[in-house]
């Protein structure tokens, strides 16, 4: 059992907790810490999505619940809170149980996603003083290290650029202390337009309150539906009004702060984000843009959480189709039937091959390539009795969410070497090359993009 583990503050992040923890300890090596920590040398620094919590929960004896660290000391809550909630569940678990380094954040699709990272740890100069005061030492707090938050949510000042780096690829078992950076030149104001505070605050406002566990209750989609309607966007054909809802849009928060939030709407394009979230021809979306188009649409709150702490998913496939067609009369006619059959077909086959995919990408033993045939072959056929392959052009969300999740050659191989590294940290062998390379199945020379993942695992 750890002792002597710092109590966390409130907004505080983990990892400015371990790095309190080091700096305690005595420990002249980082890897030390995270040793005494997780019990394994091989946990990765991560500020926003660490893992392996349960083996730190019990190492400190339980004084907080995996629960506690994930949706009070991580970005958790913020990610999941717009998530189906299995694919919630399923972060959930990667986060207690451990996962090689970067796959919670390749499930959430972050990587792939045009809104990036931070580059930097921020703070704010009013929050270190006024922590120093109350606690006597600074600390990172949760809601400064959001996408999109530039200015403080408390304080409604610009945040500061620390010069420590928000992804941990280069130093992947460093947790850095806010004390150590002060307040010195090293940092820098980000800047932001005067004009605009009042939206930057917003955001910063509303995303902290997507960190919080109790929120008000309020029917989110009944709102979003209704203001839909009230605004004029929906003909009464049931058709929506893209080029009157893109135009407003932007005159509500301007390009120029769309552009800083990376979230342009281009009115010359037939296909942009908003067009996908509004159409729900996506299954994910940034939790930023939930906050813009809430905010265009004057919603100002958001749907409160389960009691088990898994979030309750208001934008399911359902209700967007309900919000499309809500207003559309009864047509007679086989066709439209037919038509009506084949929605809903592709509504239960999505949920099929969702489930398919997570169990073949649980399989970490003996992983297997996620291809077209083989979620295919997973499929319960009592509930998808048809040729997957033969039906796609039916089946516009499901070919979507196959599109994005279906793997490449290099991408099996990356997944194989990280299950085979997860695999052998947990029977405690050392990581060699040739060892790694035979537990994964994997033959020399490697592919490019396998081999930069490779050198990766071995200088880590």
């Amino acid at each position: 059992m750890v002792a002597h583990f710092p109590s966390l503050y409130p907004d505080e992040l983990l990892y400015s907790g371990i790095a309190r923890y080091h700096q305690i300890s005595g420990n002249t090596a980082q890897k030390q810490t995270i040793k005494e920590l997780f019990g394994d040398r091989l946990v990765c620094a991560t500020v926003d999505l660490p893992s392996h919590l349960r083996h730190l929960s019990e190492r400190l004896g339980s004084v907080y619940t995996v629960e506690d660290l994930i949706m009070r000391h991580t970005l958790y809550p913020y990610y999941s809170a717009f998530l189906p909630q299995e694919k919630a569940q399923t972060i959930f678990k990667l986060m207690s149980e451990g996962a090689p380094w970067g796959e919670v954040h390749i499930v959430l699709g972050i990587p792939a996603s045009l809104i990036k990272l931070p580059t930097h740890l921020k703070y704010c100069r009013s929050c270190y003083a006024s922590d120093i005061s109350d606690y006597h030492e600074p600390y990172w707090h949760s809601s400064h290290q959001i996408p999109g938050v530039f200015v403080c949510p408390r304080h409604k000042v610009p945040l500061e650029n620390s010069n420590v780096s928000y992804t941990t690829r280069e130093k992947k078992f460093e947790f850095s202390l806010l004390s150590n950076v002060g307040t010195a030149d090293t940092s820098s104001s980000i800047q932001i337009n005067s004009d605009l505070l009042n939206h930057f605050v917003m955001v910063a406002e509303q995303s902290s309150q997507l960190q919080q566990v109790d929120r008000a209750n309020m029917d989110y989609f009944v709102e979003f539906k209704q203001s839909f309607h009230d605004k004029g966007y929906i003909t009464e054909h049931g058709r929506i009004r893209f080029l009157k809802l893109m135009r407003e849009f932007n005159e509500y928060f301007s390009p120029k702060f769309l552009k800083q939030l990376q979230c342009e709407v281009n009115e010359r394009q037939f296909e942009t984000w908003l067009h996908k979230m509004v159409r729900g021809n996506d299954l994910m979306f940034h939790p930023l843009r939930h906050i813009l188009l809430a905010s265009f649409l004057g919603i100002t709150n958001f749907k409160q959480r389960s009691s088990e702490g898994t979030p309750i998913n208001i934008f399911s496939q359902v209700q967007k189709a309900e919000l499309i067609t809500s207003s559309v009369k009864e047509r007679e006619g086989d066709l439209r039937t037919a038509i009506k059959d084949w929605d809903e077909r592709d509504r239960v086959t999505l949920i099929e091959v969702q489930h398919a995919v997570f169990a073949l990408k649980r399989q970490t033993l003996k992983p297997q390539r996620i291809t077209i045939s083989a979620v295919s072959r997973s499929l319960n056929r009592s509930k998808v009795p048809f040729v997957l392959e033969k039906c796609l052009n039916k089946l516009p969300e499901t070919k979507l969410f196959l599109d994005r999740v279906c793997e490449t050659t290099e991408q099996f191989q990356i997944r194989r070497l990280g299950c085979a590294t997860t695999r052998l940290a947990n029977r405690s062998i050392r990581i060699q090359g040739w060892r790694l390379l035979k537990e994964a199945g994997l033959n020399v020379p490697l592919r490019e993009p396998v081999e930069m993942y490779y050198k990766m695992i071995m200088t880590g």
